[in-house]
């Protein structure tokens, strides 16, 4: 007799994982590679370190005072705000450009509205003047 012929068929599935652990590694390098880590909104809390041979740079100031009635004043001279902004204009050109280290300050009454501070900011803006600094007083 022909021995009969056991075909036996075992049907054991098997997952391959290889894949899935390169899928899930490409996943954690892209993740580390391009997610940006924030500081903290306060910043970092630094202790700088000072130096004795601190040489200051010469900047060139210009003062724009406001009253608490709004008017406007440069240099002692009570003017409009476009008087303001052609005479810090003259000022800031040299050679047809302005000039970079040209920082003019806003010194504005402490009662005063806000819209003159912006009148002048926005004016000067408008020159190409965009070094501004707003004066305050230090308490101690």
């Amino acid at each position: 007799m022909k021995k009969m012929l056991k075909t036996s068929h075992d049907n054991k599935s098997s997952i391959n994982i290889l894949p899935l652990i390169d899928v899930i590694f490409f996943l954690l390098v892209f993740f580390m590679l391009f997610t940006t880590f924030r500081a903290s909104p306060e910043g970092l809390d630094l202790q700088l370190p000072s130096a004795e041979t601190v040489v200051e740079q010469p900047q060139e100031n210009i003062v724009v005072n406001i009253d608490e009635q709004g008017q406007y004043s440069l240099e002692g001279d009570i003017m409009s705000l476009d008087e303001i902004r052609a005479e810090v204009r003259n000022t800031a050109l040299e050679d047809g450009e302005i000039k970079e280290d040209l920082v003019v300050v806003i010194n504005a009454d402490e009662n005063v509205s806000y819209q003159y501070l912006i009148h002048v900011m926005d004016g000067l803006r408008q020159e190409g003047i965009y070094n501004l600094a707003l004066a305050a007083e230090r308490e101690i």
